[in-house]
């Protein structure tokens, strides 16, 4: 009569460890894709931010911007409430600023008159139908790379963050302003500040540090080319959007 325990089979030692050996791999293999999921997760979610961020922008400026000298004439004398920002726009001038303000970033400055049913850039109507009201407002970067808006007689308001660079150019249409010549430049002489037609923005943004400072795989070498002729470098792995518009002012063509 045989054993009672002659047919228990066991694992031996050398298979245990062969079977915890292709387990820890195929961990590590889940591991690593695990891994690679959330960072492509991380990088789009930059990605897309880097998106929204540009189309607000956009929207903004270009709202603002088209609408210089609009509705009421400005040209009567040169706007100096007390209230205004700085530098003061010369008689006949809805829009100018300044180069190279902060860490070589522009200022834009903008002014317009409405009646109601026209906003400003923190989205306030401006005035009431009969009651016309000014609307005087620039566009700066602060220190922590934020593209503000600042209306005159209220508090700096943030469009959007992780701004490397802002600049602006002027295009000035000649004398006779039939002619279609447009010229551009940072900034312009007094008698050319009453004759601005569009407005060239380039605006470069980077992906949110929160999320979108993976959005490469690799830290990558980036360069830029800006309008002014600087040349903008940095290598890290946060996505870069540069956005470049011209925005006609329609109050102002012939």
């Amino acid at each position: 009569m045989s054993s009672p325990h002659a047919a228990q089979h066991g694992f031996s030692l050398v298979e245990l460890m062969v079977t915890l050996a292709v387990g820890l791999f195929l961990l590590v293999g889940v591991l690593q894709i695990l891994q690679a999921n959330r960072e492509s997760f991380e990088a789009q979610r930059g990605t897309a931010h880097l998106e929204e961020n540009a189309r607000l922008a956009v929207f903004v400026l270009e709202h603002g911007i088209a609408h210089a000298g609009y509705h009421v004439t400005l040209d009567s004398q040169p706007f100096t409430a007390s209230n205004a920002l700085a530098p003061t726009l010369a008689q006949d001038a809805v829009i100018g600023g300044q180069a190279n303000v902060q860490n070589h970033n522009d200022q834009l400055r903008i002014r317009f008159q409405a009646a109601g049913g026209v906003k400003n850039c923190r989205g306030q109507d401006i005035g009431t139908p009969g009651a016309p009201a000014m609307a005087d407002f620039e566009f700066y970067i602060s220190d922590q790379n934020a593209l503000l808006c600042h209306q005159a007689g209220s508090d700096r308001q943030p469009v959007i963050d992780n701004v490397d660079r802002f600049e602006v150019r002027y295009g000035i249409g000649g004398p006779n302003r039939a002619d279609g010549v447009v010229y551009y430049t940072a900034e312009p002489s007094a008698d050319a500040r009453t004759r601005i037609k569009s407005v060239r923005i380039q605006l470069l943004l980077h992906s949110d540090p929160e999320s979108g400072d993976r959005a490469l795989p690799v830290p990558t070498a980036q360069r830029y080319d800006l309008m002014d002729g600087s040349v903008f470098e940095i290598t890290d792995r946060r996505a870069r959007l540069l956005i470049d518009r011209t925005i006609a002012l329609k109050n102002r063509l012939p």
